[in-house]
């Protein structure tokens, strides 16, 4: 182990030195002759952004390695042929198939040593999991008991198999093995040995039309009470139309604190220096957070109180070639993790995965309440075991903001995307219109209000829209009582929707007491914005047949809405 410290001592002031580099090239010459991890001249990528999950070839990874350097503690090269000692394990990844000791390696320490207080039941089933991890199934043979059981659960999710399967599978196992292996007897004893993980999962019948959940007070009910469509398939044999699965997130924040190096970096937002140069390097800095800990000083006063958002985005997990389908996955992140550790993907939990065929529209909310009555919960605080300053807390958690494309912030916040009032921050308050040939919502000139009021753009008349001069200044934003307000109002009201509101349905968040009070409750993903962008500024400015925006209809529109003569239509007679 020590002959490998080079990787990280000879990397200086963010450089590598010399000595480095030769050593570096010797890596590369020993992984690069190992036919077994080298496919189609490329290996994994060990440096500190692609983390082994990555292919490339030999001068990308050269490259990669120079700018970034190792991952960290890289000290057995398991993912480039290296074996890894029974003593010495570190998972590195993908690709490791049936290493879940060395995934749990350095949750070794996490055990607590001795100390006046007691860790919760959550934390206690969490190290006698980890004591599995160094348990042999029996004296002959390297694998635990853990990895064993976890490998076989994986298979049998894997292949669908049913647990009387599985029970059957660990007979015959524990009649080949000798009689006193330490291998579970069956699901449950399996179950019972992984409880530690604190992964919970819950199936919850829903409404084919996902007008209801089949949950808490309507758990009995046989159909719908909105559509009356019948809870199950027709039969006896009782099988739901439509299941939404929920994996509450509780037990996996509990998690990170119960081992000693993750607890102390869930106090990084807050213990951390930051920035000299006052630039923003985590959303700590950001002023929806600060107006946060403003507004709720009771919770920023515990550090460990935890921050989460919210993404969600829809996807097809079938070929293109499939009846179309559409799933819609609800991602969590703790953000009191550092930004190099927050967005890894082992720290961002899967919390809900909402069934198709189709996208879940407005009643999106429904769908979220499993999530919303957690975080109700929780923040309310739940009883926690710090492994860092071994003892017990209340930890809160809230919900900080979500991040979406635009379509879905429609059915995620409730207020449409469609047409001239899909703007969410200003709602109706804009000056946007409709194109007379085109046809398309536009803002066009609608940015000069945000102008300084002394600003010359406001009086030239002809410059933008024709003859228009703009003296106004922006408009309001509405306080979260205002929105409240006019949303309770509003929803439902179909006369004026798409001419004075937007208003779909009402998101389950709002049941959050504080929910209100967010200064920005949710955030667009830009880079669906900026591929559309660039492509129409691509497609306009090469002149590409039945892609460019600059077509009949548009020239037609900028003659109605601009004084600009030389770029009108004109006639050519020859060509008629």
């Amino acid at each position: 182990m020590a002959e490998r410290d080079w990787m990280y001592s000879c990397w200086q002031r963010g450089r590598p030195t010399c000595s480095w580099i030769e050593r570096t090239k010797e890596f590369l010459d020993f992984a690069f002759s190992n036919h077994n991890i080298v496919q189609y001249g490329t290996i994994k990528c060990p440096c500190s952004v692609c983390r082994n999950y990555f292919r490339h070839e030999r001068g990308k990874v050269e490259l990669h390695l120079c700018q970034n350097g190792f991952k960290e503690n890289y000290r057995i090269w398991t993912a480039h042929g290296e074996r890894r000692d029974q003593q010495q394990q570190d998972f590195e990844g993908f690709g490791e198939t049936d290493d879940m000791d060395g995934m749990l390696a350095d949750l070794a320490a996490a055990i607590p040593s001795i100390s006046d207080e007691e860790p919760t039941a959550a934390a206690q089933a969490f190290y006698r999991m980890i004591a599995n991890a160094e348990e042999l199934v029996h004296d002959q043979t390297k694998h635990s008991t853990l990895s064993a059981t976890a490998r076989l659960i994986s298979i049998k999710s894997q292949y669908n198999l049913s647990i009387a399967c599985y029970d059957d599978i660990v007979a015959l196992i524990q009649e080949l093995l000798p009689a006193d292996s330490k291998f579970p007897k069956d699901f449950y004893s399996s179950k019972k040995m992984l409880e530690g993980l604190g992964m919970p999962y819950e199936k919850i019948h829903v409404c084919y039309k996902n007008c209801m959940l089949y949950y808490k007070d309507n758990k009995d009910k046989q159909k719908c009470d909105y559509c009356d469509t019948p809870r199950y398939v027709d039969g006896s044999n009782k099988i739901p139309r439509k299941v939404l699965r929920y994996l509450p997130i509780t037990d996996r924040l509990q998690r990170l604190y119960a081992h000693e190096q993750t607890a102390k970096m869930m106090r990084w937002h807050e213990e951390a220096p930051r920035s000299m140069y006052g630039t923003m390097d985590h959303p700590r800095d950001a002023e929806s957070w600060q107006q946060f800990n403003v507004d709720f000083p009771e919770f920023a006063k515990e550090a460990r109180n935890v921050r989460l958002g919210f993404a969600i985005d829809g996807f097809t997990p079938y070929s293109i070639t499939a009846a179309a389908y559409s799933c819609w996955p609800v991602f969590v992140i703790p953000y009191n993790l550092p930004p190099g550790v927050a967005m890894r993907s082992e720290t961002i939990f899967l919390s809900l995965v909402i069934p198709g065929p189709e996208h879940p529209g407005k009643n999106f909310g429904v769908l979220m309440q499993p999530l919303v009555d957690e975080l109700q919960e929780l923040m309310k605080g739940v009883e926690t075991w710090d492994a860092s300053l071994k003892q017990k807390f209340t930890m809160k958690a809230t919900y900080l903001w979500s991040i979406h494309d635009f379509p879905a912030l429609g059915m995620f916040a409730g207020w449409s995307t469609h047409g001239i009032l899909d703007c969410h921050h200003y709602l109706g308050d804009t000056n946007a219109f409709r194109l007379t040939k085109g046809g398309k919502a536009s803002w066009f000139d609608c940015h000069r209000c945000f102008l300084p009021m002394e600003h010359e753009f406001r009086t030239q008349r002809n410059a933008f829209r024709k003859d228009t001069v703009v003296l106004d200044g922006p408009p309001r934003k509405l306080t979260g009582e205002e929105v409240e307000a006019q949303m309770n109002l509003q929803v439902g009201d179909r006369l004026t929707f798409n001419k004075e509101h937007n208003w779909t349905h009402i998101n389950g968040l709002w049941q959050l007491s504080y929910f209100k009070r967010l200064l920005l409750p949710h955030n667009i993903d830009v880079m669906h914005n900026e591929k559309n962008m660039g492509e129409a500024v691509w497609n306009t400015c090469f002149d590409i047949v039945d892609k460019t925006k600059d077509n009949v209809k548009a020239r037609q529109d900028l003659a109605l809405i601009c004084n600009r003569p030389k770029m009108h239509l004109e006639c050519c007679e020859g060509l008629l």
